[in-house]
């Protein structure tokens, strides 16, 4: 507890490098929802006792992992001066900060940040010439004619997207499900599949529908089902109480059925490889993350150890990416300074995630943004995780 204490206090970090580098210090920016206001009383006691509540997760994790990266850079002889922003602070402004020049001569933002907030450091982004790296956020809020904002965490449509090409490529000859709960909900995500599967001679892939209650029950699915085929169930839908119950609907039945169920990019948030039982059943989900293990991958085995010692928890998907992505991007900094842009697309500082930063432009043809469009299909089959493409 005291650890975890002791990063919530932590604000700024200047790292040292050596003589040889140079003399202007590169300045980076980091934002992330702290909360500390609400955690910390006016005398700086802690009010939670010995909680973390949820609501600081976010924040806490993409903070660690981010100075665990500028720890890092200390460690290799770099010159930068890294400023956290509390982005729930009472009172504070983006804009406000911003326009009283705290940050003028930044020459990276990073933030775990959504909404009103990702698009306020986008504007400044646009405005300052900064680059700023949505490093959680999995939108593009909407914004157009902004080539300095990279949207590292993958949209959903370039999810669904991979997935339809999974199917596609590996279990088009199967007997094809769309599960979807009743109603609006779910609809978006529906509809997006349709649009992919369609062509001028009509569909592609011979998906049918399959809609269901948010209680649905293995007799609910069991109807779907083919004991004369391979059946793939496709689960549409964001809910995590519905795509749990399908789970087990699903794993209950693979003792009788060959089922390959694929879910949403929200799976990676409570599903554990260790700890899920599938039985028979594979399991398929997208990521922008695949952690190898320690097997295959000692800076993984590393970090996970490190970050365990300074929380007591397991690292997360963003904790990973957090530490990814700061490391990643303050190298380019340090290497290219004010041409980083330029160089988004270069690999040599990558640890363990293929990123693939790629322009999105709109019909001018003008850049409107970066994504990372590299997303994992990762396969849970009789207790082990894989990524398949």
């Amino acid at each position: 507890m005291k650890k975890v204490l002791f990063l919530l206090f932590t604000f700024f970090a200047f790292v040292n490098g050596s003589a040889q580098d140079s003399l202007e210090i590169k300045r980076v920016a980091l934002f992330a929802p702290l909360h500390l206001d609400t955690l910390f009383d006016i005398k700086g006691q802690y009010k939670m006792e010995k909680k973390v509540p949820p609501f600081v997760k976010t924040g806490l994790e993409f903070y660690q992992g981010a100075m665990m990266a500028v720890d890092s850079i200390d460690k290799e002889g770099y010159t930068m001066e890294v400023t956290v922003y509390d982005t729930r602070k009472k009172g504070f402004s983006i804009f406000s900060l911003a326009d009283n020049g705290g940050l003028d001569g930044t020459g990276l933002i990073l933030g775990a940040v959504s909404g009103k907030e990702y698009l306020d450091l986008a504007t400044i982004a646009k405005e300052k010439k900064i680059p700023f790296v949505s490093v959680s956020y999995p939108n593009d809020g909407g914004i157009i004619g902004n080539p300095w904002v990279v949207v590292a965490n993958s949209k959903l449509n370039t999810h669904l997207q991979n997935i339809y090409n999974y199917v596609l490529r590996n279990l088009g000859t199967a007997k094809l499900t769309l599960l979807s709960r009743q109603g609006n909900a779910d609809k978006r995500i529906t509809d997006v599949f349709k649009s992919l599967n369609s062509s001028p001679s009509g569909q592609v892939l011979n998906i049918q529908p399959g809609s269901l209650t948010a209680n649905i029950n293995n007799a609910d699915i069991e109807k779907l089902l083919d004991k004369d085929r391979d059946n793939v169930l496709i689960c549409a839908s964001l809910d995590d109480n519905f795509a749990k119950r399908v789970i087990n609907a699903a794993t209950a039945l693979s003792q009788s059925y060959k089922i390959t169920l694929i879910g949403m990019p929200t799976w990676e948030s409570f599903i554990d490889p260790e700890k899920t039982e599938t039985r028979n059943l594979a399991l398929v989900y997208p990521s922008t993350l695949y952690n190898p293990g320690s097997g295959e991958n000692g800076w993984a085995k590393r970090f996970t150890t490190a970050y365990g010692k300074a929380t007591y928890t397991r690292p997360s998907e963003l904790a990973f990416h957090s530490f990814e992505l700061t490391y990643i991007f303050m190298r380019l900094l340090q290497q290219y300074d004010r041409d980083l842009m330029s160089h988004i697309s270069d690999k040599q500082h990558y640890l363990i995630t293929d990123f693939d930063f790629r322009p999105i432009r709109g019909k001018s043809n003008d850049i409107d943004y970066y994504e990372n469009k590299r997303v994992y299909m990762l396969k849970l089959e009789n207790g082990k995780l894989e990524k398949d493409n």
